[in-house]
């Protein structure tokens, strides 16, 4: 076992133990204990794969504890703003057409979502996970995700494998931690059942197909796996009332129409579809199953997650269209304070103006100006490949993308989050302060649970997400 380089002073500081008490006297107590337990130092990840077949990325091996005020603001920030982006198109744009005009989508698309839209209370059900950066006050989103595909989903799976190791094991006896055990998978299918409740006539059973793309889709023996593992979770749902139900992954080209325009996969009606990879949908289901999904939902014959909704529904732009209207009479005075609160301002890239506390100022100068304090991304761009930070980007290199930016259209400013670093173990076996990025779900109405990405501070781009480096890791409530 190697053991690492000092900690500065060979311990850490108060004020890193304090910063770490902010999150739970649990997480200031595992750092007083990882001074004097080597062994906490021996292992840096799990390899994908490693905890388990179904996780395809790195896990951090040090867990991040929390509870009181900051598990309950974890807890209401996310639901809260779901509600609110999930209102606003309707709300603040108010039809169709303004709607298209906003989100560059064609307005047979933008007809398709509002239409959705009307039928399912503002996408009641609807899937979706915000990411959050602690800022050491308050939780504020740089995006929210209203995909059916969002990663992250295995928290029970982190936390389990992470609370496994014999040394996170006697730490948390030592402190006689009472952990509050993810329910985030079977939650997003409770989740599931009740817009089936809702949407059709229940007949006691409740067949999901969650559908990808031939280049997506697990390998078949994995794929087979995963359903038998997600039919389980289901059916801890609706065992208790002799209800019925089984869950397939699948491509959509495996999906058919059958009488009623009911869909059915293997001779089973489906009552859900969640379109997992989707976030170009007619391009990446086809125009077949778009179209039978379509006939079904307006039949009433399935429910779909997130369906047509999801081309205004998740969009950057979102955080966007919440700032134009933040003092506006269509915004309540709480749900404007959520917005200043737990929203970097944000706005759309246009040779415009931009008015914020009485002040208003020239988008391309105020971008060109303040370099260092705002983050470029486009609104329907993913996995972070096309952000750029100001403050880690060339004058030169930023002031060009600012210019294509404007001329192309559709791109967002954000005023950069300072982050709060915390700290944990680096691939070197060294403590080094890393930048987190809170994954908060929300599942339909109500919190789904959390998971975190993180990475060393000052590397690359400061971009913290897996595809380019983060590595995930437990977050752990306490109760």
């Amino acid at each position: 076992m190697r053991v690492p380089e000092p900690i500065p002073g060979g311990q850490f500081s108060p004020e890193v133990k304090a910063l770490h008490g902010a999150l739970s006297p649990a997480a200031a107590a595992f750092l007083e204990y990882a001074e004097r337990v080597p062994e906490v130092f021996s292992r840096h990840k799990f390899q994908a794969h490693e905890a388990s077949p179904l996780i395809p990325y790195e896990l951090h091996a040090w867990p991040t504890f929390v509870e009181g005020a900051v598990a309950r603001q974890m807890r209401e920030v996310a639901p809260a703003l779901c509600r609110l982006i999930k209102r606003a198109p309707r709300r603040l744009l108010g039809d169709a057409g303004r709607a298209a005009e906003f989100y560059g989508i064609p307005r047979a698309r933008a007809d398709a979502a509002f239409a959705a839209l009307a039928r399912t209370d503002d996408a009641r059900g609807a899937i979706g996970r915000g990411d959050f950066i602690h800022d050491g006050a308050t939780f504020k989103c740089v995006e929210f995700n209203l995909t059916a595909g969002v990663g992250g989903w295995e928290t029970a799976i982190h936390v389990q494998q992470v609370l496994a190791q014999p040394a996170i094991q006697r730490f948390a006896v030592e402190q006689r931690l009472r952990v509050r055990q993810p329910r985030t998978l079977r939650d997003f299918f409770a989740n599931i059942v009740d817009t089936v409740r809702r949407d059709l006539d229940w007949e006691g059973e409740c067949n999901i197909a969650i559908l990808f793309t031939p280049s997506i889709l697990p390998a078949g023996p994995l794929a087979e796996q995963a359903s038998r593992f997600f039919t389980g979770q289901l059916q801890e749902v609706l065992q208790p009332e002799g209800a019925r139900g089984e869950v397939f992954m699948t491509t959509y080209g495996s999906v058919e129409s059958g009488p009623g325009h009911r869909l059915t996969l293997r001779g089973k009606r489906l009552h859900a579809v969640v379109e997992y990879d989707a976030r170009d949908r007619l391009a990446m289901a086809g125009a077949a199953y778009a179209e039978h999904a379509q006939a079904a939902f307006d039949a009433r014959a399935v429910s779909l997650f997130n369906g047509p909704a999801q081309d205004v529904l998740d969009d950057k732009r979102n955080l966007t269209l919440l700032w134009e209207h933040v003092t506006s009479a269509a915004l309540s005075e709480a749900e404007q304070e959520v917005v200043r609160r737990n929203v970097p301002w944000s706005f759309r890239v246009q040779r415009a103006h931009v008015e914020r506390d009485g002040t208003r100022y020239s988008i391309p100068e105020l971008l060109a100006s303040r370099r260092e304090s705002w983050v470029l991304k486009p609104g329907r761009d993913y996995g972070g490949e096309s952000v750029l930070l100001g403050a880690s980007t060339p004058a030169a290199e930023w002031d060009t993308a600012v210019r294509k930016a404007l001329d192309a259209g559709g791109w967002v400013a954000q005023e950069r989050v300072q982050p709060t670093s915390f700290h944990t173990l680096g691939p070197e076996g060294t403590v080094v302060p890393h930048s987190l990025v809170w994954g908060l779900f929300v599942l339909g109405e109500t919190y789904g649970g959390h998971f975190l990405r993180q990475g060393p501070m000052q590397r690359g781009a400061g971009v913290v997400n897996v595809a380019q480096g983060a590595m995930v890791g437990a977050l752990i409530e306490l109760e």
